[in-house]
């Protein structure tokens, strides 16, 4: 398999294997020449000669709206030879400031249009127009005549460098982001020998070494367990909610956590082979699979250029006898000026980058404008489970008193019981008893913890345990508190708890018309459950390669939406993969959208934003479109003088960032939704 081509300077992917250093844009290009690969901590000087060369474009404009006044025309009454002199300080003070800013920025994107051979691009035709528009007004002031374009020359470099520094950032923030949330290293394993207990690095494990894994800590391994028992939460990697009781034979794997016992684990698989590393692997494949994007607006300026070059050379010729050599130069000047794709080049990025920034403010982040352009035209969203729609903590959904004892009372003993575990059943009894707003649970003499089966404890001189019950096939989970005579004295029942706002985006998403399922390597019952719950079509008890089979299969405009190490290779074969907020590293990578806040309400919003912004780059390029196509027209027929055309470019240019502009009010929440009432709901606007 080729190897998969990443930004030298984002660590995205890219197009381009064949060079020592690839990028997927001018602008990391840039960055990355003008930044150094030092990038931590180093001056952002990309940012820096777009600051000051805005700074020297006021300058410019300064000079041309002087230029432009009415006062200064040589044939106005009282003006003569002063307002002559007059306008060419003007000039020269225009071009003095105007020079610089080519220096700034015009150079370094020649060097990335060379450099990356983007011979044709937008660009390339960025260069083309203010490049001409320099040189004309250039040569025009020297030799005291004609007229001068310093600022159309000055805004075009000016505009499009800083959409590609904002582009830029945003990668940037991205990756900084996402290496922030996935530290996520493998400490050293406890090995096993005949010298006792000794650390080491996970690497250094053979198959055979006896390992123990303490409570809270991850097991390194795939292997066998000789020793012990507890209480084993495998859910990053199968997708199980409850954590399952393992003994002495039962196998285990590496990835898997401990809640409350100790185990002594014979390794059978180590290194690469173990399963995390699979899913890994799983993971690369399916991000070497995915094609890089190319914008629709790269390929229209690609295909403008040699139009463009090819009628500014007939144009003259074409009223070289009509109009004289000045007059023809002038048109031709002004098909380069009209063509010149500020409009074109910003129109489908503006929207996208101010989409991005919508989503940022919104705590969403997302890895370019190309995944909101997907997850616009998505037709089915697909979402793991646990972690995703259900929650760790399990809801407490009855208590019932048995032989005497009333159902306040088994809920004391049973907070009682649970005070010191971090068991998830612990931790939703606990609530339910905080709920109640009863106080602190009285406090538990001679406390035991039964790893694998519960916890035990003295209480008003009497011995209680509470241990998992059976008979809970309805996706239920049953727990009973049992007295020292053995008999059963209470039964608390948890079911898995719904995700915030899971229940209104689920609904959301729907009435927009997108279809919804549940993939996940829980079991029947709790799966069953949640499609009871939530009217979903659910698939249970998939591995990590079935979840991968399932979204390929699915094919274009699937989005797959989870959280764990089990779901980092769908996510990643996906259009969109959407990891939630607490995800594992291997999803916050494998992901091209990361919800940073609790809940799903944040896709319902993306899902709103992204489409706006698909309209609105759409409007925009709809609009560049027509604009340079009757300029272009106006142009060749020679009646359009270059200063009309100066304008006319810039204004274009305004109304794309005006209208771009309107995407920075992110979607309201949808909490704020709820709180407001039905009648502005998920659809409302």
């Amino acid at each position: 398999m080729t190897p998969r081509a990443t930004c030298a300077h984002c660590g995205l992917p890219c197009a381009d294997a064949g060079q020592a250093a690839s990028f997927c844009c001018s602008g990391c290009f840039l960055a990355h020449r003008l930044r150094g690969s030092d990038l931590e901590g180093a001056p952002d000087r990309l940012f820096a000669r777009v600051v000051l060369s805005a700074f020297l474009s006021m300058g410019v404009m300064v000079f041309s709206l002087s230029l432009y006044g009415a006062l200064l025309d040589p044939g106005a009454s009282g003006a003569g030879e002063t307002a002559s002199a007059l306008r060419g300080v003007l000039r020269l003070g225009a071009m003095a400031f105007a020079v610089p800013v080519f220096a700034l920025l015009g150079l370094p994107l020649w060097d990335a249009v060379v450099s990356l051979r983007r011979w044709l691009s937008s660009e390339a035709l960025v260069l083309a127009g203010s490049s001409a528009a320099l040189v004309a007004s250039s040569w025009n002031t020297l030799r005291g005549g004609g007229e001068v374009w310093f600022d159309t020359a000055t805004m075009v470099l000016l505009l499009y460098s800083l959409g590609r520094w904002l582009e830029v950032r945003a990668r940037e923030r991205a990756r900084s982001e996402l290496g922030a949330l996935a530290a996520e290293r493998e400490a050293p394993a406890a090995r096993l020998g005949p010298a006792g207990e000794q650390a080491v690095a996970i690497g250094e494990l053979v198959r055979g070494d006896r390992v123990r894994v303490r409570p809270g800590e991850v097991v390194p391994v795939d292997g066998r367990v000789l020793e012990g028992r507890s209480f084993v939460d495998a859910s990053a990697l199968t997708g199980e909610e409850e954590p399952e009781s393992l003994g002495p034979g039962a196998r285990v794997l590496a990835g898997s956590r401990l809640v409350d016992g100790s185990l002594v684990v014979e390794a059978e698989a180590v290194g690469g082979e173990r399963l995390r590393d699979a899913v890994a692997r799983l993971l690369e494949a399916a991000l070497e699979a995915r094609a890089p994007s190319v914008r629709l607006a790269d390929r229209l300026a690609g295909v403008l250029l040699p139009v463009v070059l090819a009628l500014a050379v007939a144009t003259p010729i074409l009223h070289w006898r009509d109009l004289g050599p000045e007059g023809a130069l002038l048109a031709g000047l002004s098909v380069v000026l009209i063509s010149c794709p500020c409009a074109l080049g910003i129109a489908v990025p503006l929207a996208f980058w101010t989409a991005l920034g919508a989503a940022w403010r919104s705590c969403v982040l997302v890895r370019g404008g190309d995944v909101l352009e997907r997850l616009a035209r998505a037709r089915r969203v697909l979402f793991d489970k646990t972690g995703t729609l259900t929650v760790g903590t399990p809801e407490l959904v009855s208590v019932e008193g048995l032989d005497g004892l009333d159902e306040r009372r088994v809920l004391e003993l049973a907070a009682a019981l649970e005070v010191g575990s971090e068991h998830p059943l612990a931790r939703g009894v606990r609530a339910a008893w905080a709920a109640r707003g009863a106080g602190a649970p009285p406090s538990v003499e001679d406390f035991r913890a039964l790893p694998g089966v519960g916890v035990e404890g003295t209480l008003d001189g009497r011995r209680w345990r509470l241990q998992r019950a059976a008979g809970a096939d309805d996706g239920r989970t049953a727990v009973e508190l049992v007295d020292d005579a053995g008999r059963a004295r209470g039964r608390l029942v948890f079911r898995a708890r719904l995700a915030e706002g899971a229940r209104e985006s689920v609904t959301a998403l729907r009435a927009r018309g997108l279809e919804l399922g549940v993939l996940t390597g829980d079991r029947a019952g709790p799966a069953g459950a949640l499609a009871r719950e939530l009217d979903l079509d659910v698939e249970s008890g998939l591995s990590p390669a079935d979840k991968l089979a399932r979204v390929s299969a699915a094919g274009a405009g699937t989005v797959f939406v989870g959280d764990g190490l089990n779901d980092a290779a769908a996510l990643a074969a996906a259009d969109v993969g959407v990891s939630v907020a607490g995800g594992s590293a291997a999803s916050l990578e494998a992901a091209s959208v990361n919800l940073l806040r609790p809940g799903l309400g944040g896709l319902v919003e993306l899902v709103e934003l992204s489409q706006g912004a698909v309209r609105t780059a759409r409007f925009n390029l709809a609009w560049a479109c027509a604009y340079n196509a009757v300029g272009l027209g106006l142009a060749v027929a020679g009646r359009l003088s270059p200063i009309f055309a100066a304008f006319a470019m810039v204004a274009s240019s305004a109304f794309v960032v005006l209208n771009s502009a309107r995407l920075r009010r992110a979607p309201r929440p949808l909490a704020a939704r709820r709180e407001a009432g039905p009648a502005t709901g998920a659809l409302a606007g």
